[in-house]
């Protein structure tokens, strides 16, 4: 064997010995997915500061595997009342000059935008309260065997002829999801003046007034200035949002089936996508 080769198998292996050994001072649950993001290249230090906080610990409600969709109409009526296509005009009237801009660039009707921003996050007012590393990184675990099997063992209670099969198979698309969702979000945080652990989203680690997962964030967002003044920057929402659905191929003049059918790339879901196109119609008064 060649020396320099030799030299490179003994630096590489002394590298991962290392490495397995600082593992063992992060909790257990976490170590694979530690040593996960260094392998895919993040710096070893900042991570091992972020799951060594005690506020990255595991959310067992994203730990836990759910057969069941939460979308049903009931829960968008909120935003078909009144005072809410009220307070959806106010903002379109305070936020014409950008809107219209929108509308010029990416041909897209305002009153979707408006819609959007209403729902996801009523304008600002709510860009979630969920810690983002954790709720991703939870569910970047849920495929454990350890949680699989405590997944497996809750759902038999009420349901036993779910097999085991579809849970892990459940687990393992949703993990994979959240696995790289972690790794957008850690590239957009990590030059940000900003502490990472106290940036706040949805259950599913959505951002900002428009709530965009990570990857969209890095795919469509359009940002003036920082990440952080983004979460709140209406301008930069509603060109996000134009630019988000422009791409998806959105114009005006679609369709009512049509709307629906892109607005299901934002959010899968049939009432979303029926509830976006009501309240467009309230806030164009044809409803």
């Amino acid at each position: 064997m060649k020396p320099l080769l030799l030299i490179l198998i003994l630096l590489i292996g002394f590298s991962s010995s290392g490495l397995a050994s600082d593992l063992q001072d992060l909790p257990s649950h976490y170590q694979p997915l530690v040593a996960r993001l260094i392998k895919d290249g993040f710096d070893k230090e900042y991570v091992f500061r972020l799951f060594l906080d005690a506020r990255t610990e595991p959310i067992p409600a994203r730990l836990a595997v759910s057969l069941i969709t939460r979308e049903i109409p009931e829960i968008y009526t909120k935003f078909l009342t009144f005072e809410a296509t009220l307070l959806a005009k106010n903002f379109l009237r305070e936020n014409l000059k950008t809107l219209k801009e929108m509308e010029r660039r990416f041909d897209v009707e305002r009153e979707i935008a408006v819609a959007i921003l209403l729902v996801e996050s009523r304008f600002g007012e709510n860009i979630g309260r969920h810690r983002v590393i954790p709720t991703l990184a939870s569910m970047a675990i849920m495929d454990s065997t350890e949680n699989l099997l405590k997944n497996y063992s809750t759902i038999r209670e009420t349901s036993p002829e779910v097999p085991f099969d579809l849970i892990e198979n459940v687990a393992s698309r949703r993990a994979n999801w959240a696995y790289k969702e972690l790794k957008h979000f850690l590239e957009i945080v990590r030059p940000e003046e900003m502490d990472p652990l106290e940036v706040y989203g949805s259950t599913a680690g959505a951002l900002g007034m428009p709530q965009f997962i990570p990857s969209s964030y890095k795919a469509y967002a359009l940002n003036k200035n920082s990440f952080k003044e983004w979460r709140y920057d209406p301008e930069g929402a509603i060109l996000s949002i134009g630019n988000y659905l422009n791409a998806h191929g959105w114009k005006r003049g679609l369709s009512i089936p049509q709307q629906k059918k892109l607005l299901w790339h934002y959010n899968r879901s049939d009432p979303y996508g029926e509830t976006i196109v009501q309240v467009a119609q309230k806030i164009r008064g044809k409803k």
